[in-house]
C-alpha cells in the first residue's frame, strides 16, 4: 500500500513542478494568437498570389492599409473649415516607433479622390493611410486615432487588420467570461451529482493542472516551431478539457464510490476505480485524441489549429490518471464528504424507458428517427456567412467605422477588390496603358460593379482627352482654322497678282528704252560738239529737247518702279505668311498621318500630295525671293539717273546761256552724256531682267492659287474621313504620347495605381453589394474569369494577374474551407470508427453509433439554423460553425457511445437484451450528468458575444440532446434487430436440419 501512496505521491509532485514551469514558460498567449492566429491561406490561392504582388509593389515589404473615417457629429454637412482640418491632420500624419507612413490617400488630393472618398451627402470622408506592417495593429490604430482625432468629428480607423485586431480582443474577452462561467457552473453541478463541495474542487484542480499544462505546450510549440493556432484555440480548449474532463471524473469518481461502498480501501477502491474507469475514460479518450489528431491531415491550418486540442486531451488523461489517484488514496470517503458513501446505484429512469421501447419496437423507432432526420437532411445544404465583421460587436470603433462607410457610401467601398497586374518591363507604353484602359472599361460593364478605378481613370471615369474622340476633334478644328488660312492666304496672293498686272511693266520697259536710246544719241553728238561750232545752235537744241523728254519721263519711271517694290513687298508678305501657315499645316499632317498609320490606313497618296505642295511652295518662294533682289537693285540705280538727267540739263542750258564757254563745257557734256548712257543702259538691262522676273512671279501665284485650291480640297477630305473615324469604334481608343504619358500631370495617377518601378499596376473595384455576400462572391469570380479572357491576347498577355481583397479571401477561403472540412471530416470519421471498431470488437455497433452521431450532427445544426435566425436574428450560420460543431459532436459524442457499450459489454447477462438494458439503466446517470455539464460548459460561450462561438454553442447543445435521446434508441434497435436476426437464423438452420433428420429417418427404419 506504501508503495502506491509513494507512487501517486511523486505524482502530485511532478505535476506541481509541471505546472511551474509551464506558467512560467508561457508566452504572451493574447499578443501570440495577434500575431499568429489570423486566418492565413496557401500560398497558391488567388488572394495570396494577390498579396505577394502587393508586397513587391510596396517594395517587398509588407504593409497594412487602414481607412480612416472622419463623420459630422451631427447629422449635417462636413463645412469646408472641418475639411480644411481634416485634410491638415492628414498632412501632418508623422511617423512614431510603431506606426512608419508609407502613403496616404485624402479626400481632397485631387479631383478624383474627391468623386471616391467624399459621401454624397457630404457628411462623411474617407482616407486611406498605408503604414509598415509589424505585430501591433492595436497600437498603430490608436496612434493614427490619437493624431486625426479633430473636435467636433468622429474618427474611426476600420479595415481588415483593425477589424480582426477588435475580433481577437472579443474573443479574450469571451475566453475570460467563459473560464468563469464554466468552472462556476461545474462547481455547483458537482456539488449536486455527488453533494460535496470537496468533489468540485478535486476535479476542477485536476482539469486545471491539464488546461495550464496544455496551454503553455500548445502556445510554445506555435512561437518556436509555428505550430497551427486560431482565435478559437484557447477558448475549445477551455471548454473541451472542463467539459469532458469533469465528465471523466464523473465517471471515476462513480466507479471509486462503488469500490469505497463494496467495502474496499481507499486505496484498493482507487485501484479498482482505475482499473474499470480508467479503462473507459481511456478508450473515450483515445477516441477523442484520435478524432482531434487527424485534423493535422488538413490542408487549411485553420483548421488544423483544432489539433491544440488533442494535446490538451492528451495531457488531461495523464493527469486524471495519475493525479486523481493520489486524492481517492489520502481521502477516502472523505472526499465525498459531507454526504455518505452508499452501495445504491444510481439508475436512469429515462435510458431505461428508451432501450425498454427501442428494444420492444426497433423498426417503429427507428422509422420514427428517420421521419425526424429527413426535414434536416433535405435542408442541410445552406449558405454561410464568410464576413468577419459580424463577429465584432457594434460598440467597438472599427466596427462603428465599417458600418458608417456601408450607411454613407456604396456597401462594396467597405472593402474593394484590388485587381493587381504584374509585368516584366514597365507599365507605362501607350500599348500596355491602353490595354490597361480597355480592362478597366470592361470591367465596369461586369455585373454587380459600381466603380473601377485604374491609372487610366483615377476617378472611376474616362478623362475625354485621352481618347482619340477628343483628339481627332482637335485635330478636325486645325483642319478647318488651316482652311481658313489658305483662304487668306490665296486672296492676298490674288491681290499681289492683280497689282503685279496693273503695274504695266512692259510700257515701263519700252520708255527706259526709248531713254536709253536718247542717251545714246546725246553721247554722239557731245562727241561730234567740237567737230564744229557751226552746228552749236542746231545740236545743244537737239540735246536740249533730248533732255526735256528725258526728264518728263523720269516721273512715270520713278512711280512704276515704286509701284514694282510695293507689289514686291506684299508679295514678300504674302510668302512668309503662307510658308507660317503650311509650315503648321505640314506638322499637323505628319501628326494626322502617324494616327492614321497607327489604325492600319493607306497614307501614300496624302503624303504625295502633301510633298508636291510644299515643292510648289518652295518654287513659289525662290521666285519671290529673285524679284525682291531685282527691284532692290533697280530702286539704288533710280537715284544716279535722276543725278545724271539733272546735270545733263544744267549742263545743256549752261551751253545754251553761254556759247563763249562752249569748248570747254563741250569735254563735260561729252562726258556727262557717256555716264548718264551707261547708267540707263545698266539700268535698261536690269528692267528688262525684272520685267523676265515678274512674268515667272505672275506665273508662280497662278500656281500658288492653284495649289492652294487642292491643299483646301484635300483638308475638306481629310476632315471628312476623320469626323467618320471619330464617330467609329476607333473614336473609343485610349492614347497618350510620351510626353504626356511622363508628364507631372499623368505622375499622380501613375503613383497611386503602380508601383515605383512601374512594373505593377492596380485596378481597384466597388462592388454595389456587400462584398461578403455570397452574390458578391459569384460574380468575383465571373469577373476572375472574364477578366484572364480579356487579357489572354492583348499586351498584357504575359503579365501576372491575380485580385485582392476581401471578397477574394472569402472565395478562397469558402473553397478551402469548403473542400477541406469535407475530407477533413472523412478522415476523422474514419479515425474515429477504427476506434471504436477496436472497443466494441464489432463492425455493426461502430456503424450504429457513427450514423447516430451524423445524424445527430446534421438536425442539430438545422436547428441552431433555425434558433439563430428566429431567436439571434442571424440570418447565415458562420462560415466555421458547422466545421466546429461537426468536430466537438464527433469527437465528445463519441464518449457516451463508449460509455454505454463499454458497460454493455461488462454486463454478466447472457442475454442481450437485458444486458442493454441494464446497461443504459445504470450508465444513463451518468450520461445524462456529463451531458448537462457539457452542454452547460459550451453554454458558457454565449456571453462571448462571439457569433460563431455562440453558434456553436447551440449546436453542440442541440447534438447532445439529441445523442441523449437517441444513443439508447439507436443501439438498443441494434441489439433487439441484432437477436431477431440471430434467432430467425438459428430458426433456419434448426428447420433445415429438421428436414434433413426426416428424409434420413424411413431410409434407417
Amino acid at each position: 500500500m506504501r508503495k502506491w501512496k509513494n507512487k501517486y505521491a511523486s505524482a502530485l509532485i511532478g505535476w506541481i513542478i509541471v505546472v511551474l514551469v509551464a506558467i512560467i514558460a508561457m508566452p504572451n498567449v493574447s499578443q501570440l494568437v495577434r500575431n499568429k492566429g489570423n486566418i492565413t491561406l496557401p500560398a497558391y490561392t488567388e488572394s495570396q498570389k494577390a498579396s505577394n504582388i502587393e508586397k513587391k509593389a510596396n517594395g517587398n515589404k509588407s504593409v497594412r492599409i487602414y481607412t480612416v473615417v472622419f463623420k459630422n457629429n451631427g447629422s449635417g454637412k462636413l463645412t469646408a473649415s472641418q475639411s480644411d482640418k481634416i485634410d491638415e491632420k492628414l498632412n501632418e500624419l508623422s511617423n512614431k516607433k510603431l506606426l512608419k507612413i508609407s502613403k496616404v490617400m485624402g479626400p481632397s488630393d485631387n479631383a478624383e479622390t474627391k468623386k471616391q472618398l467624399i459621401a454624397k451627402d457630404k457628411s462623411t470622408q474617407l482616407a486611406q493611410v498605408t503604414v509598415k506592417k509589424n505585430n501591433s495593429v492595436g497600437q498603430q490604430v490608436k496612434e493614427l486615432q490619437k493624431q486625426l482625432n479633430i473636435s467636433g468629428i468622429k474618427t474611426y480607423v476600420t479595415g481588415a487588420d483593425a477589424l480582426n485586431d477588435e475580433f481577437s480582443t472579443v474573443t479574450e474577452k469571451g475566453i475570460q467570461k467563459t473560464e468563469v462561467i464554466a468552472i462556476i457552473f461545474i462547481f455547483i453541478v458537482l456539488i449536486l451529482v455527488f453533494r460535496s463541495p470537496i468533489v468540485p474542487l478535486i476535479s476542477l484542480l485536476n482539469v486545471g493542472v491539464a488546461f495550464v499544462t496544455s496551454l503553455s505546450i500548445v502556445m510554445n510549440l506555435a512561437e518556436k516551431v509555428d505550430f497551427p493556432i486560431s482565435n478559437f484555440t484557447q477558448v475549445f480548449l477551455v471548454v473541451v478539457l472542463f467539459g469532458i474532463g469533469t465528465d471523466y471524473n464523473i465517471l471515476l469518481y462513480n466507479y471509486f464510490k462503488g469500490a469505497l461502498a463494496r467495502g474496499l480501501s481507499a486505496n484498493e477502491a482507487a485501484h479498482d476505480a482505475q482499473k474499470h474507469g480508467g479503462r473507459t475514460i481511456l478508450y473515450s479518450g483515445i477516441s477523442v485524441l484520435i478524432g482531434f489528431s487527424v485534423l493535422s491531415l488538413a490542408k487549411f491550418s485553420f483548421y488544423q489549429s483544432a489539433v491544440g486540442v488533442a494535446i490538451g486531451v492528451l495531457v488531461l488523461l495523464a493527469v486524471l490518471l495519475t493525479l486523481n489517484m493520489f486524492f481517492m488514496q489520502t481521502l477516502g470517503s472523505k472526499m465525498f464528504w459531507p454526504s455518505k458513501v452508499t452501495a445504491g446505484r444510481g439508475k436512469s429512469r429515462i435510458w431505461y424507458g428508451l432501450s425498454r421501447t427501442a428494444l420492444a419496437y426497433p423498426v417503429v423507432i427507428l422509422g420514427i428517427i428517420a421521419v425526424c432526420a429527413v426535414p434536416f437532411l433535405v435542408n442541410s445544404s445552406s449558405t454561410l456567412n464568410f464576413n468577419n465583421a459580424d463577429e465584432v460587436p457594434d460598440t467597438y470603433q472599427a466596427k462603428k467605422g465599417y458600418e458608417v462607410i456601408q450607411d454613407h457610401f456604396s456597401k462594396g467601398m467597405s472593402a474593394p477588390a484590388t485587381v493587381y497586374i504584374e509585368g516584366s518591363s514597365k507599365m507605362t507604353t501607350q500599348a500596355k496603358l491602353a490595354a490597361i484602359d480597355d480592362l478597366t472599361n470592361y470591367l465596369k460593364k461586369e455585373p454587380g460593379v459600381k466603380t473601377v478605378t485604374s491609372a487610366t481613370q483615377p476617378g472611376g471615369s474616362k478623362i475625354k482627352n485621352m481618347y482619340l474622340k477628343d483628339q481627332l476633334v482637335s485635330i478636325t478644328n486645325g483642319l478647318n482654322t488651316s482652311t481658313k488660312g489658305l483662304e487668306k492666304i490665296k486672296s492676298g496672293l490674288n491681290s499681289a497678282s492683280s497689282q503685279l498686272q496693273s503695274a504695266n511693266i512692259s510700257s515701263s520697259t519700252a520708255q527706259v528704252q526709248e531713254l536709253a536710246d536718247g542717251t545714246s544719241q546725246l553721247q554722239a553728238g557731245a562727241q561730234q560738239l567740237s567737230s564744229g561750232i557751226d552746228e552749236y545752235t542746231s545740236g545743244v537744241s537737239s540735246v536740249n529737247s533730248g533732255l526735256q523728254s528725258a526728264n518728263s519721263q523720269l516721273p512715270t519711271l520713278t512711280s512704276g518702279v515704286s509701284t514694282l517694290s510695293s507689289s514686291s513687298s506684299q508679295l514678300a508678305s504674302g510668302m512668309a505668311q503662307l510658308q507660317s501657315q503650311v509650315s503648321s499645316l505640314s506638322s499637323q499632317a505628319s501628326q494626322l498621318l502617324a494616327l492614321m498609320q497607327s489604325s492600319g490606313q493607306d497614307t501614300t497618296n496624302a503624303a504625295n500630295s502633301i510633298s508636291q505642295l510644299q515643292s510648289s511652295i518652295s518654287q513659289l518662294s525662290a521666285g519671290s525671293a529673285a524679284v525682291s533682289s531685282g527691284m532692290t537693285q533697280l530702286q539704288n540705280q533710280i537715284p544716279t539717273l535722276t543725278s545724271g538727267v539733272s546735270t545733263l540739263a544744267s549742263g545743256t542750258n549752261t551751253l545754251n546761256n553761254s556759247s563763249a564757254t562752249l569748248t570747254s563745257g563741250g569735254q563735260s557734256v561729252a562726258s556727262g552724256a557717256t555716264t548718264v548712257n551707261t547708267g540707263v543702259q545698266q539700268m535698261n538691262t536690269q528692267l528688262k531682267q525684272m520685267s523676265s522676273e515678274v512674268t515667272q512671279l505672275e506665273s508662280g501665284l497662278s500656281s500658288a492659287s492653284d495649289g492652294l485650291d487642292s491643299l483646301a480640297a484635300g483638308n475638306a477630305t481629310m476632315k471628312t474621313y476623320l469626323d467618320g473615324l471619330r464617330k467609329s469604334y476607333v473614336g473609343d481608343t485610349f492614347y497618350l504620347p510620351k510626353s504626356t504619358i511622363k508628364s507631372k500631370t499623368f505622375k499622380p495617377a501613375l503613383d497611386a495605381y503602380m508601383s515605383k518601378d512601374r512594373k505593377i499596376a492596380e485596378l481597384t473595384i466597388v462592388f454595389k453589394n456587400d462584398p461578403n455576400n455570397e452574390t458578391t462572391s459569384k460574380q468575383l469570380k465571373t469577373i476572375q474569369s472574364d477578366m484572364k479572357s480579356n487579357l489572354k491576347h492583348g499586351a498584357l498577355k504575359d503579365a501576372k494577374v491575380a485580385v485582392g481583397g476581401q471578397t477574394s479571401q472569402n472565395n478562397d477561403l469558402r473553397t478551402l474551407a469548403n473542400g477541406d472540412f469535407g475530407r477533413t471530416a472523412l478522415i476523422m470519421t474514419i479515425g474515429i470508427g477504427i476506434a471504436l471498431i477496436v472497443v466494441t470488437e464489432s463492425i455493426l455497433q461502430p456503424m450504429t453509433i457513427i450514423g447516430t452521431l451524423l445524424l445527430a450532427y446534421e438536425m442539430a445544426l438545422g436547428l441552431t439554423r433555425i434558433f439563430s435566425k428566429f431567436v439571434l436574428g442571424d440570418n447565415l450560420l458562420s462560415w466555421n460553425t458547422p466545421f466546429f460543431t461537426f468536430i466537438m459532436l464527433m469527437a465528445l459524442g463519441v464518449d457516451y457511445s463508449i460509455f454505454l457499450m463499454v458497460r454493455f459489454k461488462d454486463e454478466p447477462m447472457p442475454d442481450l437484451k437485458d444486458r442493454m438494458l441494464n446497461a443504459a439503466t445504470a450508465i444513463g446517470t451518468v450520461v445524462i450528468s456529463a451531458a448537462i455539464i457539457l452542454s452547460g460548459t459550451f453554454a458558457a460561450l454565449m456571453p462571448s458575444g462571439v457569433t460563431t462561438l455562440i453558434q456553436v454553442a447551440l449546436g453542440v447543445i442541440f447534438g447532445l440532446i439529441i445523442l441523449v435521446i437517441f444513443l439508447p434508441l439507436t443501439l438498443s434497435s441494434l441489439i433487439s434487430l441484432t437477436m431477431w436476426h440471430e434467432n430467425r437464423m438459428n430458426h433456419v438452420k434448426t428447420n433445415k436440419k429438421t428436414k434433413s433428420d426426416g428424409k434420413k429417418s424411413p431410409e434407417t427404419e
